[in-house]
């Protein structure tokens, strides 16, 4: 009986070849230990949460070899708020802050920042944390990596003021006279306030724009708008409104990058500084504006002077912070610093042990 020959097609070997290539790359990542199993560990810096508070979500992830990153790199990580129901809220990626060490284990943080909306109402809100679905995880560090599952966090209420605005007739016109010049300025900045460009500019706290105790509005507060023909328009104030006398030096909050520095229809003389992924603060409202965009400031760098350009009753210096395009209640900014690194790690060294030392430059 004549014997058959196994012919393999040129399809198969192929596939046969690039899986070889593939073992023999792992191989030594096998050996050296970069693929076994290890846990992320995950804290959040705040305390308590109510609605505008910033979250500031930390992974500490073991590594036998530390990866080469910079603050601010991107991580093919994100963190995701939902609500009881499941319903998404907000997400926000993961981005590279330092190298820490506990009881001799190398570690790196990660760090998402995220929001309570001011208009969230449960009593609880979930947050999750998932590879990117558009990200690739096959490099050497972050296979093997656990996950932690699902936490939940609870919410206080909290009430916020309300106020009815009556809007002469120019202001009257910004509010709801159609203008393509004016959506052209809000699709500008909706994309600005919710990308997440990589950059960590701010490893400490937040300060008051202005020296002045005295404030013409409240983050949060609920607005009616009256026009001059009668109507009415609901809105809610993102931020802070400071009653200062125009020609008052305004200050950059903490350090950053100028991602915008020009005249808007609505906000006047405007300015928006970068401190870190997916987190902005802003300065609306300016009489004169003292630096552009692309300039790197530290705290306290003028930014301008105050005064009543854009939509406005009278001079003052509208501040507020963004994160991941949503409303954060700049006063909580100021109190729980959610990027400070030294908070940050005193906070791991409570929860996890002893830390020897941050390892970043070193």
């Amino acid at each position: 009986m004549e014997k058959r020959g196994h012919h393999i097609t040129r399809k198969t070997f192929q596939r046969l070849l690039v899986g070889i290539t593939a073992l023999a790359c792992m191989l030594p990542l096998l050996g050296s230990g970069t693929f076994q199993s290890r846990e992320a560990q995950i804290l959040v810096l705040q305390d308590e949460l109510s609605p505008g508070s910033p979250i500031s979500v930390i992974l500490v992830i073991p590594t036998p070899q530390p990866p080469q990153y910079k603050a601010g790199d991107m991580l093919p990580l994100q963190a995701l708020l939902s609500s009881s129901e499941k319903r998404p809220i907000q997400k926000a990626p993961f981005f590279y802050t330092d190298q820490i060490q506990l009881a001799g284990q190398d570690y790196i943080l990660a760090m998402a920042i995220l929001v309570v909306p001011n208009t969230y109402e449960e009593k609880n809100i979930y947050l999750d944390v998932q590879f990117e679905k558009a990200a690739s995880i096959a490099s050497s560090f972050f296979a093997g990596l656990n996950l932690p599952q699902t936490h939940n966090f609870p919410v206080s209420p909290r009430s916020f003021n309300s106020e009815t605005i009556a809007l002469g007739p120019e202001n009257t016109d910004i509010k709801t006279k159609p203008d393509p010049q004016k959506n052209k300025e809000a699709a500008e900045l909706w994309k600005l306030l919710t990308s997440t460009d990589a950059g960590l500019f701010n490893t400490a706290g937040f300060t008051a724009p202005v020296d002045s105790p005295r404030r013409t509005s409240y983050f949060g507060d609920r607005r009616v708008y009256q026009y001059t023909d009668g109507s009415s328009e609901r809105s809610i104030h993102g931020g802070i409104d400071f009653g200062v006398p125009r020609g008052t030096p305004v200050r950059a909050s903490a350090p950053g990058l100028v991602r915008m520095a020009r005249f808007r229809i609505v906000t006047g003389n405007t300015v928006i500084i970068q401190h870190a992924p997916g987190l902005y603060s802003l300065y609306y409202h300016m009489d004169s504006l003292s630096v552009t965009e692309g300039d790197l400031v530290q705290t306290g760098t003028e930014l301008g002077k105050s005064g009543s350009t854009g939509l406005s009753t009278g001079p003052h210096l509208h501040w507020e912070f963004r994160i991941q395009g949503e409303f954060a209640d700049p006063d909580l900014m100021v109190q729980t610093a959610p990027l400070d690194k030294e908070r940050i790690i005193s906070k791991i060294t409570e929860k996890l042990g002893k830390t020897d030392r941050s390892t970043e430059g070193r």
